[in-house]
């Protein structure tokens, strides 16, 4: 009756050890879960602001290009090079720093579409 009760007891520790395994690995899985939802979520939220951001700028080429052809005028774009009395160093360095974000929001724009 007593090997009996301890292989009962040994039974039931083991148990009871087997489920505090597998529910701590249950609140690990939960805590990992959360914090990749947390970043998923980051991730959509930068995707829109891009996606928003580049949404706004093809609607500006869209007018620029409108503008373009009702003036029937090509506009010249502003080069490294160009240096005058009329336009600073300072601004030309300023809208090529520009021209390149909106080149590389753009690009990214079409990748993210694809995933």
């Amino acid at each position: 009756m007593s090997k009996y009760r301890l292989v009962i007891i040994a039974l039931f520790i083991l148990l009871i050890f087997c489920f505090g395994v597998y529910f701590s690995s249950l609140q690990h899985d939960s805590k990992s879960l959360k914090q990749t939802n947390k970043l998923n979520f980051e991730a959509k939220q930068q995707q829109s602001v891009i996606n928003n951001k580049s949404q706004e700028l093809e609607t500006k080429l869209q007018q620029v290009k409108t503008y373009e052809r009702q003036n029937n005028k090509k506009t010249q774009t502003i080069s490294n090079a160009t240096n005058s009395n009329c336009i600073s160093r300072d601004f030309v360095e300023l809208f090529n720093k520009q021209t390149a974000d909106y080149e590389q929001i753009l690009s990214t724009k079409h990748i993210n579409k694809v995933r």
